[in-house]
C-alpha cells in the first residue's frame, strides 16, 4: 500500500546502520589451548628433567645459582672429562677458601664456653665444673651447653630419698655451693633465668602425698629451686620450677638403665629475655 510503512528493506538497513553487520570471530579459543598446551609441555619436560636427579650435580648447580658462585674445583666436577690444565674458566671462578688453621694444643684444652658469647655465663660455667672436678662429682652432677643456656643435670636417685622430694642431707651441701656460685656470678644488668625441671620415668606413683608422676617432679623441682633462692639471696623474679612428669624422657624406659637416666633434675640458665629485662627495670633491678 503506497505511503504505508517502511519496507523490510528499509528497516534492515536502519538497524545497521546502512551498512552489514560484522562477522563475529568464533577462533579466540585457539589462543587459549595453545597456551595450555604449552605449559603442560613444560611440566612434563619438567618432571622428566627430575625424574633422575646426580645430587651432587643438582648442589653444584644450586651452589652455581648462588650468591657466591662455584669455586674452580666444584666446577670440575661438572666437568668430569675436562682436565685442569684444559680449563678455559680457570681463571673465571675464585680460588677455594684456605682451610682454617689447627688449632694450637692451648685452645683446645678444656671446655669451649666461648661459644656461649657471655662473660657471666662463661664463668658460672668454669666454676661449676671445676668444682665438679675437683670434688668428684661426676655422677651426680652433669654441665652442659645446649646452645641457649647452660644445663645443670642432677641425679634423682642420688639427689633425693627414694620415693620423696626430700633432698637428701649430703646433697643440700652441694646445692648451697650451687648456689653461691650463682650468686657470685649474677648481674642485674645482664641477668640470668633459672628454670627448674623435675623428671620421672613412667613408672606410675601413687600415694596420698604424691597422686601422679607430675606431682613427684614438681615437688622436687620446687624443693631444689627453694634452696637455690635460700643459699643465693637472689630474688625469685628470676626463678621457675616445672613440673614434666615422665612426658620428656632423655632415654628409654624400657630398661632400669634408661628409667634411671630419666628420674633427673634438670636447671636451665640462661640469660633473661628483652621483654624480660625491660620488666626488670619497671621493678626497680638493676638501677
Amino acid at each position: 500500500m503506497a505511503g504505508g510503512g517502511d519496507s523490510q528493506d528499509d528497516r534492515s538497513a536502519g538497524r545497521g546502520g546502512g551498512g552489514e553487520e560484522p562477522e563475529e570471530r568464533t577462533d579466540g579459543w585457539m589462543a587459549t589451548y595453545a597456551d595450555m598446551v604449552t605449559l603442560l609441555m613444560t611440566f612434563f619436560v619438567l618432571m622428566f628433567a627430575i625424574s633422575n636427579v646426580d645430587s651432587n650435580k643438582a648442589a653444584l648447580l644450586f651452589a652455581a645459582l648462588s650468591r657466591d658462585g662455584l669455586t674452580a674445583e666444584q666446577f670440575m666436577l661438572l666437568q668430569p672429562d675436562l682436565e685442569p690444565d684444559d680449563d678455559p674458566w680457570a681463571e673465571r671462578f675464585p680460588s677455594s677458601p684456605p682451610s682454617p688453621s689447627e688449632p694450637s694444643p692451648d685452645e683446645t684444652d678444656g671446655p669451649d664456653w666461648g661459644l656461649i658469647g657471655n662473660e657471666e655465663l662463661e664463668e658460672l660455667a668454669l666454676l661449676i665444673t671445676t668444682y665438679i672436678s675437683e670434688n668428684g662429682l661426676g655422677d651426680r652432677l652433669s654441665l652442659v651447653f645446649d646452645g641457649e643456656f647452660l644445663l645443670l643435670t642432677l641425679a634423682n636417685d642420688i639427689w633425693f630419698v627414694s620415693g620423696s622430694a626430700d633432698i637428701s642431707v649430703p646433697m643440700r651441701e652441694n646445692a648451697k655451693v650451687i648456689a653461691r656460685l650463682l650468686a657470685e656470678t649474677f648481674n642485674f644488668d645482664n641477668p640470668f633465668e633459672i628454670i627448674v625441671e623435675g623428671h620421672t620415668d613412667n613408672v606410675p606413683i601413687n600415694t596420698a602425698r604424691f597422686p601422679s608422676n607430675w606431682h613427684v617432679s614438681m615437688a622436687r623441682a620446687t624443693n631444689f629451686l627453694e634452696l637455690l633462692l635460700t643459699n643465693s639471696g637472689l630474688d625469685p623474679f628470676f626463678f621457675q620450677a616445672r613440673g614434666c612428669g615422665e612426658y620428656h624422657p632423655i632415654a628409654s624406659n624400657d630398661t632400669p638403665a634408661g628409667r634411671q637416666l630419666n628420674r633427673r633434675v634438670e636447671v636451665k640458665i640462661s640469660l633473661a629475655k628483652r621483654e624480660s629485662k625491660t620488666e626488670l627495670m619497671s621493678y626497680g633491678f638493676g638501677d
